[in-house]
């Protein structure tokens, strides 16, 4: 399998990875601190959906409405203490969308040299 690097545009810039690690159902996720967007304490949904029998948040911010899944594929019965909103891009067309929380750490940083790296950015780049 082919290793995922950084974008050349940014991987000269640093020599850490900054994280953000979040914490859902005892589980933890890596997100790079590039792709998070906003990181949201007390969010309220504004309705909710079902998408293929697994309930999911709304959190409408104008002009965006923010979906918010579980990074596991479970359903959301609740608002979360938190929402990581992650931007994601595809040629020109750029969203959102969110994991919930029940902890964050946005302090963590990892050698760029690590072997974790180009796992966690794989699907961010």
């Amino acid at each position: 399998m082919r290793a995922t690097r950084l974008p050349e545009s940014i991987a000269s810039l640093f020599d850490h990875l900054q994280l953000v690690e979040l914490e859902w159902q005892n589980r933890c996720i890596q997100i790079p601190k590039f792709a998070v967007y906003a990181i949201l304490d007390r969010p309220v949904f504004d309705r909710y959906m079902y998408r293929e029998g697994k309930r999911m948040g709304i959190i409408q911010m104008e002009p965006y409405h923010i979906p918010v899944l579980d990074p596991f594929l479970g359903g959301i019965d609740a608002e979360p203490p938190h929402v990581v909103v992650i931007s994601h891009s595809k040629g020109n067309k750029f969203g959102l969308f969110g994991y919930p929380a029940e902890r964050v750490r946005d302090d963590i940083i990892l050698s760029i040299r690590n072997q974790a790296v180009s796992r966690i950015v794989r699907a961010f780049c």
